[in-house]
């Protein structure tokens, strides 16, 4: 176990068995297994998050991302490995970790519908043993912070998906844990839900130092968000490592070419120092051409020349040009497609 870190997996591998069984018995009063199904959804994971620290985990679905913040928040048992938070052992202190640790499972599942914003908080303040002379303050600031000061006695069946969103982090808060744990916690939400969880999660890192595990399908948040990218597929931890140098490990020279018309794709695939040209159209939009050319500075000068002069005598209205960014999406397929 390192002290850097506020939360560790240790070489942590999780496996789940279900069985399919005959109906009972009438006379042995017994049920007969037929079939035993064995799924490793976590295999010798290991990574950590530090104070301060955003640490986002992509994968497909069943990747097992929803598992790993499961076994950090002790609702799941490893089969093998360590969890650590704040340097105890999940398994061995879970009541002293539960204290450190809130959970925001995908949807609404930890808010009780028919009580208020809060009462809610009230309710889960007491059973995380929050002091009662504080839980009402606390709770009340919480709404303040999040933006909910003004819906705290409406009824959660009246309020709007991203407003029972971000109750739910309000909630994962009430005890003002070290660590979060975020499981898709935008799924679902207009655009300005969406960025106001964001900036919270950003204030909530940035200013309160806590340490906060981000699942998400969403690339743009994880990219905005996270200090440092985890991608998990088939239940392995293919890597993990700063945003920015995920980033520019898959950065390349590519081109955009906007155009007026669909440009001869074969004729500049044929100019030395182009590696790949493609061409990007969507409906009525302009087409972009999309040339990859040399990482040499000489060959891709000299390639960059001939495509202007090739579409020169095409005859082409060219409207812009653009060195493409490469993107956390990018990045992402190329390392889940590989392991396909």
């Amino acid at each position: 176990m390192s002290t850097e870190y506020a939360v560790e997996l240790a070489k942590v591998d999780k496996v789940f068995h279900t069985h399919h069984f005959f109906q009972k018995n009438d006379d042995t009063g017994r049920r007969s297994f037929y079939h035993r199904k064995r799924i490793h959804a976590v295999q010798a994971v290991e990574f950590g998050i530090r104070p301060g620290e955003v640490l986002g985990l992509l994968g497909p679905n069943g990747a097992g991302k929803t598992t790993c913040v499961k076994m950090i928040s002790s609702l799941v048992r490893p089969t093998a490995g360590k969890v650590f938070v704040n340097g105890m052992h999940v398994e061995k202190r879970r009541h002293e970790v539960l204290r450190h640790v809130g959970v925001v499972l995908e949807g609404t599942r930890t808010v009780i519908w028919p009580l208020t914003p809060l009462e809610n908080l009230m309710y889960f303040g007491r059973l995380r043993d929050v002091s009662s002379k504080d839980l009402k303050k606390r709770a009340r600031d919480l709404l303040d912070f999040i933006g909910l000061r003004d819906k705290m006695d409406t009824q959660v069946r009246r309020l709007s998906r991203g407003q029972r969103q971000r109750l739910a982090i309000c909630i994962a808060m009430v005890s003002d844990p070290k660590v979060l744990l975020l499981d898709e916690p935008t799924t679902g939400l207009d655009v300005q839900s969406s960025r106001a969880i964001r900036t919270k999660v950003v204030e909530l890192t940035r200013e309160f130092n806590k340490s906060v595990l981000l699942t998400t399908h969403d690339m743009h948040i994880a990219q905005l968000l996270c200090d440092r990218i985890g991608i998990i597929d088939k239940g392995r931890l293919i890597t993990c490592r700063k945003t920015r140098d995920l980033i520019s490990v898959f950065a390349d020279q590519t081109y955009e070419f906007r155009l007026d018309r669909m440009p001869p794709v074969e004729l500049i695939t044929s100019i030395p120092g182009v590696h790949e040209a493609r061409v990007e159209a969507d409906g009525a939009e302009e087409p972009v051409l999309l040339v990859r050319v040399s990482e040499d500075e000489t060959e891709r000068s000299r390639a960059l020349y001939e495509v202007m002069d090739a579409l020169r005598r095409e005859q082409h209205l060219v409207r812009a040009v653009s060195l493409r960014e490469q993107t956390l999406e990018e990045a992402f397929l190329r390392l889940t497609e590989s392991t396909i």
